[in-house]
């Protein structure tokens, strides 16, 4: 193969490939369209806090007797954390909600809400049965659990929000009043909500 052969495969194979640029353009939109989902939800979020959810539908599931109610709220700082069995995200972050729990758990002014919600039309006795063998194979067996059984409390969560939907896990901080102090739509960190309840502890009887 002489030189003039080689040049033009060479050639060839240049206008075959695709220009660098066109690379570089799409990674610079892929990265502009991320930044401004973030900003969005950074102006939703912002939106939401503040705003006060006292219409919920939590009922008992497993470990507790006594639903959620806005008597038992009343003057509490209390976590409300959506969650499913079958749901990646909630599976790895469910050990960091379980340290937190154990944390507070002896803290009086603070009501935690565990609430497992079904892969589909799962009925209260299925929703029990799996989130009784997940608590157990992961350590969570001493927590209560509750259910949202009409989904009538995602629903109401779900009219403060402008886009998405409701999405699992999702995590609220109310105050003392049920105002919402901090909200995620995704996994958290133990730190993250740990700091966000002691935040709304910083409110209680300010009102």
């Amino acid at each position: 193969m002489n030189a003039t052969e080689i040049d033009t495969i060479n050639s060839q194979q240049h206008k075959n490939s695709p220009p660098a640029f066109k690379l570089l353009i799409f990674m610079a939109l892929f990265m502009v369209t991320g930044i401004c989902f973030l900003l969005f939800l950074g102006r939703e979020k912002a939106r939401i806090l503040g705003q006060t959810i006292t219409e919920l539908d939590i009922q008992p599931l497993w470990n507790t007797i006594e639903p959620i109610t806005p008597d038992r709220m009343a003057g509490k700082v209390v976590v409300l954390h959506f969650w499913g069995y079958w749901c990646g995200d909630c599976v790895k972050e469910y050990p960091e909600f379980i340290k937190v729990h154990q944390k507070f758990s002896k803290d009086s002014s603070v009501l935690f809400a565990s609430v497992s919600c079904p892969k589909s039309d799962e009925n209260k006795e299925l929703l029990t049965f799996y989130t009784k063998k997940f608590a157990t194979i992961n350590g969570g067996d001493e927590l209560p659990f509750y259910c949202d059984p009409a989904e009538y409390s995602r629903a109401q969560i779900s009219k403060l929000m402008t886009s998405g939907g409701f999405a699992y896990p999702t995590t609220l901080v109310l105050d003392g009043e049920g105002r919402v102090v901090d909200i995620w739509r995704s996994a958290i960190t133990g730190d993250t909500l740990e700091k966000a309840i002691e935040k709304a502890k910083g409110t209680l009887g300010k009102s």
